[in-house]
């Protein structure tokens, strides 16, 4: 009989509906995160893309073991360092497994033609127009349920999820949705069980605007989205390897071709780091940084490019036009009106603005006083090459590099302080303005080995290829040399610099982001730096792969006429070359840019002119510029000083 019941009441039950859930604040909670929280990406999954790298670090971090002091420590100052670990590891990350699919171009060559940003127009205008991009409608956000009280049954029933009372969107209670918040007003969210009375929650979007203007320390020179490919047979000076396609299609490719700005830029790489650390957030970014750039010549006025064309036989760089500074570039996209010079500054009339800057990075200083040629002084050979270059003014020597840090460097920063203060609305809600939001970042030290020592090198003509930092330059070595004196002199004036520059920024009451040099992060990743006991990896190999043979294995290559000699060494450039591979030196030495950009002047019909390329040495551009890992570990050191300033203008608050 009882048996008979039971069945009874199972087949009475199947007959009633249940009850549906009455949703409380006391049994369930609601989440929610913006869903493509770095704006500069088109497809929220580039963003998520980096998220999950990033949540893949902080587990590895959680597997070390560390007390809790320590790894906050460590994940603070090592996130996007770590994110770039999992993303461009040419190994399972963290382990000596070596990946069966790894693309040799690097995480951001995927994303190519998926940003907000239009190359043809120079704007980020590529996801409908530059005031679309500046001054979001709404914002996609993701929201879900959680079980407060593990009673509550909410895997039966569907919900309803409403945005200020408006049409539901019905969805399983135990699934996300995603819906679109207004910005900057947010809305009202409500989520309640079909036929029953619910939850609601207000939902405010924190949109910051981060803006960054600077050099090729900021633009990402020497990481191009994607590198450049080599060919299998075809090679240059029938001894080192040649492109695969030695024309203009043959290119590497930038996010910006002329500036040479890529997604890799330490600017873009902090920015994006604090999209993905605030859920709750979201980083519209303007990031202008062109390599070459000074304050006057670039950033207020026009410059000269990097790039080089050939016309007729003569070699020229592309200069930019009256309007072509990163100022106007700025103010053309943040201006409601057309921006304006008034008195040699770029101004928005009558401060028509769209939007306030919440944060300006910086990187700018080292063009002004002539780093790129105290390099060239430190690196050209005592020769009649040497003498001509000093005579039209291409090599600096430390003690004018010195002079230049104390008597031109002031007056830059003064007229950029001035321009800032003048054009960017760094300001809240229209009022005062405020230098803090000014964020100028340091330069790293570049010349150090693996020992955290300045590279090792010999007198010239004294086994010069015996030492690291000759064997990074070899191609070149008839004309370039490294000796200990000149390197130790020039990396002398580094402290200097780095010293000068915090003292001009306090000045104008700026943020100066010094870990980059004072925490020495490059310690033991500068250019001549190299793992020993990972020897055989092509990306720990200094030398340039050649078609040749040598005395030694660390000698420059010589022509093989015979035919005798069809091996590559130290690897073959076609199938072997990983310019975003990990590796002990941070920093892209001649070698790395030959093999990463391997930039050459093209002529009016998109072909290659060798000579011309030879004639200025184009080759070597993006040498002695931080690899992507030493971008990633620039934007830890920036977010440092960085993250205070990102909580207080979120609102957030320290549990």
């Amino acid at each position: 009989m009882r048996t008979v019941l039971a069945v009874f009441l199972w087949l009475l039950a199947g007959l009633v509906p249940a009850l549906a859930q009455t949703l409380t604040s006391s049994n369930v909670q609601v989440n929610w995160q913006v869903e493509n929280r770095f704006r500069l990406f088109a497809d929220a999954k580039d963003f998520q893309a980096h998220e999950r790298a990033w949540k893949q670090y902080l587990i590895h971090v959680d597997g070390l073991n560390l007390d809790e002091g320590a790894e906050a420590r460590l994940v603070a100052n090592s996130s996007v360092l770590g994110t770039e670990h999992v993303l461009n590891d040419r190994y399972i990350p963290f382990t000596r497994h070596l990946r069966r699919n790894y693309d040799w171009k690097g995480w951001a060559a995927a994303q190519v033609g998926r940003l907000c940003w239009d190359e043809k127009s120079r704007t980020h205008s590529a996801c409908g127009s530059s005031e679309a991009y500046v001054v979001p409608k709404s914002h996609r956000v993701k929201l879900w349920l959680t079980r407060r009280d593990s009673s509550v049954l909410i895997s039966e029933y569907n919900c309803e999820w409403r945005v200020d009372g408006g049409a539901p969107e019905v969805s399983p209670c135990d699934e996300a949705v995603t819906l679109d918040i207004p910005w900057p007003k947010g809305a009202s969210v409500s989520v309640a069980a079909e036929g029953e009375s619910g939850i609601s929650t207000d939902i405010e979007v924190k949109d910051l605007l981060i803006a960054g203007l600077g050099d090729s320390f900021a633009s990402g020179e020497g990481n191009p989205d994607v590198p450049v490919a080599f060919s299998a047979d075809a090679r240059f000076r029938n001894l080192y390897p040649r492109r695969a396609r030695n024309d203009g299609s043959g290119n590497a490719q930038w996010m910006d071709e002329l500036c040479h700005r890529s997604l890799y830029g330490h600017q873009l790489r902090a920015a994006l780091q604090v999209a993905v650390e605030n859920p709750h957030g979201a980083v519209t970014f303007l990031g202008y940084a062109c390599s070459g750039a000074a304050v006057d010549e670039g950033i207020l006025g026009p410059q000269e490019h990097v790039e080089y064309v050939s016309r007729n036989g003569q070699v020229r760089v592309v200069s930019g036009s009256g309007k072509d500074t990163q100022m106007r570039w700025l103010l053309r996209e943040l201006c409601v009106v057309k921006p304006q010079a008034e008195n040699g500054f770029w101004v928005c009339p009558e401060g028509q603005y769209r939007r306030p800057v919440d944060l300006l990075l910086l990187s700018v200083g080292g063009n002004d006083i002539g780093f790129s040629s105290l390099v060239t002084w430190a690196t050209l050979r005592d020769n009649t090459t040497s003498k001509l270059a000093k005579w039209f003014g291409a090599t600096v020597s430390p003690k004018q590099f010195a002079a230049n840090m104390q008597n031109d460097l002031p007056g830059d920063y003064a007229r950029l302080a001035k321009a800032i203060e003048l054009g960017v609305p760094l300001r809240e809600d229209g009022v005062g303005f405020d230098p803090s939001r000014v964020v100028l970042t340091a330069y790293p030290d570049i010349l150090e080995d693996e020992k955290g020592q300045v590279c090792p090198a010999g007198e010239e003509g004294v086994d010069e290829d015996l030492y690291p930092a000759n064997q990074s330059l070899d191609v070149w070595s008839s004309w370039l040399v490294v000796t200990p004196g000149k390197l130790t002199r020039a990396h002398e004036q580094l402290e200097g610099l780095h010293r000068r520059m915090g003292e001009l920024a306090e000045d104008h009451g700026w943020r100066f982001a010094g870990r980059a040099y004072e925490d020495r992060p490059f310690r033991g990743h500068g250019f001549c730096a190299r793992n020993a006991a990972a020897g055989k990896d092509p990306a720990e190999q200094l030398m340039m792969p050649c078609l040749g043979k040598a005395a030694r294995d660390t000698a420059t290559c010589t022509q093989s006429w015979s035919g005798k000699q069809r091996d590559w060494r130290p690897y073959n450039p076609a199938t072997e070359n990983y310019p975003y591979a990990l590796r002990q030196r941070w920093v892209r030495s001649f070698n790395d840019a030959y093999l990463a950009i391997n930039q050459k002047a093209i002529t009016r019909d998109g072909f290659v002119d060798e000579k011309a390329s030879e004639s200025v040495f184009v080759e070597t551009t993006g040498a002695m510029h931080p690899s992507a890992e030493g971008h990633a570990a620039m934007a830890d050191a920036i977010l440092m000083d960085v993250r205070p300033v990102v909580a207080k203008l979120l609102g957030v608050t320290e549990e």
